[in-house]
């Protein structure tokens, strides 16, 4: 029952999906990220690494392209993040030649996939069961500070180097942002961060019905929570297949483009028939409820900080403090370069910019030229390699010289 409950719950903290000339092939949408990799001639690995808490996470290797044959080990690694909700699959979703971690490998980089605890990769604990409240404790704040700190260890250490490349999208920009905070000595370790969309400063959300969520996420928390809910599970096997049954021909099916434009305000000119079940396959992936409501708080708040407890706990976890404190993002050294776009209704361009003024080491601030690029054709978008992913790779060779 809670299963069915918590997969309904998605309606109310979906992200804007995007989708522009996916050429992917539909029995890809069934395969797990290291299969799919591996059906396009790449070597993938599967890393499973525990944090200081006990979680277990999943990174996703890419370690020869079928071009290029075995990485250089005398590049630098390149850690890539996903949003929230997401997996390491969110990166390749549109397939070679055109999805970013294949470019890399085609060029020699040895490309790391990360995924967050509580998603389809990284939902087991030493000590801690799947189904209890206390697995799902979590938000961004615990992903920046263990689970990250933890992938980027493990990478340098498993390939010799000193420092890596790191690219984020979303969510995974606020862990990054969060781990060099609140642990300085990890700046050291990256050479260069590239931010996609990053969602730091969360104000000027433009989306109706995700601000009206986050208006009242207290009380929805609360109120799921009395259910015995506390996650977002992955997209199951029988809503697949509904959602196919209801929707065989995208194009052509009015009600169900409507019904996400209504979520998300975005509109899919370029969804492909193909498109919709790969997502529906891999997004979403699964997160904590927990973290939802802590962007939440990032909305109505305008601050970039700590889960908000309320006051009475604030004071005890927070040395006395009512309120979180902030994150220091001045304590943030390594060279960073963002990425936005005009149309994304997340991280609008007014917030984005917020952030760019307080890093001290901003190398870039890179606005894409579409004028209708949002949130998710970062990752997804038919032209994501030209607008995109060109300036990525030679901003990472710029780096490494």
């Amino acid at each position: 029952m809670a299963s069915s409950k918590s997969w309904i719950l998605l309606v109310a903290v979906c992200v804007s999906l995007s989708v522009a000339d996916i050429i992917f092939n539909a029995d890809d949408a069934h395969l797990t990220t290291p299969a799919i990799v591996d059906k396009y001639g790449y070597t993938s690995e599967i890393h499973n690494v525990e944090t200081e808490d006990g979680y277990i996470i999943e990174l996703h290797r890419i370690h020869a392209s079928p071009t290029y044959g075995p990485a250089d080990s005398n590049k630098l690694p390149i850690l890539l993040m996903h949003g929230l909700m997401g997996s390491s699959a969110d990166w390749i979703l549109i397939g070679p030649e055109e999805a970013l971690p294949y470019l890399l490998s085609d060029r020699g980089y040895d490309v790391w996939l990360g995924n967050a605890r509580g998603n389809r990769y990284s939902r087991n604990h030493t000590r801690l069961s799947l189904d209890g409240r206390e697995f799902w404790d979590f938000s961004f704040h615990e992903i920046g500070l263990y689970d990250l700190p933890t992938m980027v260890d493990h990478v340098l250490a498993r390939t010799g180097h000193t420092q890596l490349h790191y690219i984020g999208h979303s969510q995974g920009t606020t862990v990054f942002f969060v781990l060099n905070a609140l642990r300085p000595e990890y700046n050291g370790k990256f050479r260069l961060m590239q931010a996609l969309a990053p969602a730091v400063f969360l104000t000027n959300l433009q989306n109706p019905f995700l601000r009206f969520l986050a208006q009242h996420e207290t009380t929805a928390l609360k109120f799921v929570g009395s259910m015995g809910i506390f996650e977002i599970k992955p997209f199951p096997e029988e809503m697949d297949r509904l959602a196919r049954a209801l929707c065989p021909d995208f194009y052509s099916r009015a009600l169900c483009l409507d019904a996400m434009h209504m979520m998300t305000g975005d509109k899919y000119h370029h969804m492909s028939y193909h498109g919709f079940p790969m997502l529906l396959r891999h997004m979403p992936a699964g997160c904590s409820l927990k973290q939802v409501a802590h962007f939440g708080q990032e909305v109505t708040s305008g601050h970039f900080r700590p889960y908000d407890f309320g006051a009475k706990e604030n004071r005890r976890r927070y040395g006395g403090s009512e309120a979180p404190p902030d994150y220091d993002l001045a304590k943030v050294s390594v060279p960073v370069a963002i990425f936005y776009g005009l149309a994304d209704q997340l991280t609008h361009p007014i917030d984005v910019r917020q952030l760019a003024d307080r890093l001290p080491n901003l190398v870039a601030l890179n606005q894409l030229p579409n004028a209708t690029f949002n949130h998710m054709d970062f990752l997804l978008a038919g032209d994501a390699k030209d607008a995109l992913y060109d300036t990525i790779i030679a901003n990472v060779e710029r780096a490494s010289e």
